[in-house]
């Protein structure tokens, strides 16, 4: 399996902007909202030692690979082979 996971905030610019990219590379993610969740937005932040949202991860065959937030999608998406 190959999933993109956006974990965000509903209103955050950059998360929505993250979402709208990988849509229009017609990327398959899914969306984890946060909004009410501030204890585990918290601990997504020190499991993935992230320190803003988003924060983007990719799941190939079981291994997590963290992007990081917003910026670091864009470099990503740039290098073609990485994103499939």
């Amino acid at each position: 399996m190959n999933t993109y996971i956006v974990y965000g905030i509903t209103d955050c610019p950059a998360c929505l902007r993250a979402c709208a990219d990988l849509m229009e590379a017609d990327i398959e993610y899914a969306f984890v909202e946060t909004d009410f969740a501030r204890g585990y937005r918290e601990h997504l932040k020190d499991k993935y030692e992230w320190p803003t949202f988003p924060i983007i991860i990719r799941q190939v065959n079981n291994v997590v690979v963290k992007i990081g937030g917003y910026n670091q999608l864009k470099e990503y998406m740039k290098n073609p082979g990485a994103l499939s």
